[in-house]
């Protein structure tokens, strides 16, 4: 059976949500959209499907809306529900996914004079061009679903172990955490026994607060290439400092240095880091290929744990865990993992050995290569998208559309959020991600006005 439909949204998180809901703002009331994804996961993703209230949001409330044009939306609808919580505040993630899949329903019962708006309950698994243009999308139901005009909003999955295969023996597999995800790990891992985090992001501290809940008595090892962990925000933020960088303005090395000049001049370095996001895309899109291959070789790990920061709260609770030494963080490489007397052993490439009950992949998300997506393999195969040569998403050009294999515009067809980091860069926040959906939408809406 093949559904019809005008717009394809393809995708559960934020950016599909997003796209969707200024969608119905902006689209005539004949034109049919379908939001296609698992309907339980819808509006939530990774990033807002936990439900601990210790999971708090990255950004404070005041800059958390859905929409671009109502800067208040989130605060607003905080207080409709009796929540304290203001602007400064960081809300937990829970709240937040509530808040965002509240909004879907609520567009959902919009009806008369707005666009029609309905969840399809599966996942898109392929596509092929169609007959008549557009694409039609073969569904994880059986089904396919023919659309006019689609937007793949795919998002990113979890990066797997840093390791080949056959550095992770068999009888080593059962105490491996491919994705701290996808089931309760935790309840597997004895009070008092060490666990290993292969990584010191954001996954990282999730997890970390969730076995402090827990009561969870052992040690706490982390790894990563450089043993950096997230910096906290301030409690109240300071006023962004305008940038010194100009984009197209010289080397990598240069402009970085410029910046910590810049950051060591200022009253503290995190205004400095704010004041870059009205011209982080541009810097990124002035550079050449090599110059971003060298950034993200030497560069972005210090630029993650600075620009994508922890909640304040969250930051006092890991320091006081690393100044108990109940967690310890290691710099280094995983090498290969083995059974040593009935334990597990993370080896690393300087030849030392770890011991741990666990070891935990908390390497954070997937750059969204192609290839760890069946939709985004069969629309390479046909040529209908190319593969960002960074390993970051695809290529889109400056209005989000999708280029083909060579070069021109897939007609009909979008990316909105980590899809596109290969052309943005910094496109994961909501901050950055509701502008970008604000800007589709129009696009789309212009496109189905054009017939």
């Amino acid at each position: 059976m093949t559904l019809e439909t005008d717009v394809a949204i393809i995708g559960s998180g934020y950016s599909a949500v997003a796209l969707a809901l200024n969608l119905v703002d902006l689209l005539p009331p004949a034109v049919k959209i379908s939001l296609v994804g698992k309907a339980a996961a819808q509006g939530r993703g990774i990033a807002y499907a936990t439900k601990a209230e210790c999971h708090l949001l990255n950004v404070p409330a005041g800059r958390m809306s859905l929409f671009a044009d109502r800067p208040n939306h989130f605060l607003a609808w905080l207080a409709a529900q009796g929540y304290p919580w203001s602007a400064e505040d960081f809300v937990p993630r829970r709240i937040y996914g509530a808040y965002v899949r509240d909004s879907l329903d609520e567009a959902m019962k919009r009806t008369g004079n707005r666009a029609a708006l309905t969840l399809v309950d599966a996942e898109a698994l392929g596509a092929a061009a169609g007959q008549d243009g557009g694409l039609v999308f073969a569904l994880s139901d059986g089904g396919r679903l023919s659309a006019r005009v689609s937007a793949l909003c795919t998002g990113a999955g979890t990066r797997r172990l840093p390791l080949p295969e056959a550095a992770i023996p068999a009888a080593a597999r059962p105490f491996v955490v491919e994705d701290p995800w996808a089931d309760a790990w935790w309840e597997r891992l004895p009070a008092d026994a060490d666990v290993l985090f292969v990584g010191t992001g954001l996954t990282t501290v999730d997890q970390l607060l969730l076995l402090k809940r827990r009561g969870f008595r052992g040690t706490m090892h982390a790894l990563s290439r450089h043993g950096l962990l997230p910096q906290p925000h301030l409690a109240r933020r300071a006023d962004p400092v305008e940038t010194a960088l100009v984009p197209g303005g010289g080397e990598v090395s240069a402009m970085l240095a410029s910046l910590r000049r810049q950051a060591a001049a200022a009253p503290d370095w995190r205004a400095v880091m704010d004041g870059l996001r009205p011209v982080t895309q541009a810097l990124w899109q002035g550079w050449s290929a090599v110059q971003r291959r060298r950034f993200l070789r030497h560069a972005a790990s210090f630029w993650n744990v600075h620009r994508h920061r922890m909640a304040p709260a969250v930051a006092e609770e890991i320091e006081a865990l690393r100044r108990s030494g109940q967690l310890v963080i290691h710099r280094g490489r995983l090498e290969a993992l083995c059974l040593r007397d009935g334990r597990l052993a993370a080896v690393l490439k300087d030849g030392t050995p770890l011991a741990a009950h666990l070891v935990v992949n908390c390497t954070g998300l997937d750059r969204c290569t192609v290839a760890a997506s069946p939709l985004l393999t069969s629309l390479a195969e046909r040529g209908l998208v190319r593969p960002d040569p960074h390993g970051l998403g695809i290529l889109v050009d400056d209005a989000a559309a999708v280029l083909a294999g060579d070069g021109a515009r897939t007609a009909g067809l979008y990316a909105l959020g980590p899809l596109t980091a290969g052309h943005s860069w910094e496109i994961t926040a909501v901050p950055d991600i509701r502008v970008q959906a604000r800007a589709v939408a129009a696009r789309i809406n212009a496109e189905v006005a054009a017939g």
